[in-house]
């Protein structure tokens, strides 16, 4: 494992948990407001929440991607592929997390630096 995977002891697996968990209902909004709030803390923690932040965008502009893609009917493919990917790769974020563990999911574009 790299060392991304296995944060230093000042690494606040709960709030990754949370933010994981807010991802679930609100994508990018929840998690960027942690990030914010906390990004000046402990830096592993930080890069984690901004991880998190980076995939709720990431996967938010894919699905819109997808589903605009319906027009011409491959989206009606994409669109529910996508949008399962983000869930899963969400939950395995969640795993991670409790794990105490730091995620980043596959296809993230680090937006935020």
């Amino acid at each position: 494992m790299s060392d991304y995977n296995k944060p230093t002891s000042g690494f606040d697996s709960t709030l990754v948990l949370v933010s994981y968990v807010i991802s679930l209902f609100t994508a990018v909004v929840g998690p960027l407001i942690l990030w914010a709030i906390k990004k000046d803390d402990e830096p592993t923690t930080a890069i984690a929440l901004r991880d998190v932040a980076n995939f709720g965008l990431s996967y938010t502009i894919y699905m819109f991607i997808a589903w605009a893609t319906t027009i011409i009917l491959i989206g009606y493919i994409l669109g529910p592929i996508v949008t399962i990917a983000f869930y899963v790769f969400a939950i395995i974020g969640i795993v991670k997390a409790v794990n105490g563990e730091a995620y980043k999911p596959p296809f993230t574009i680090d937006i935020f630096k």
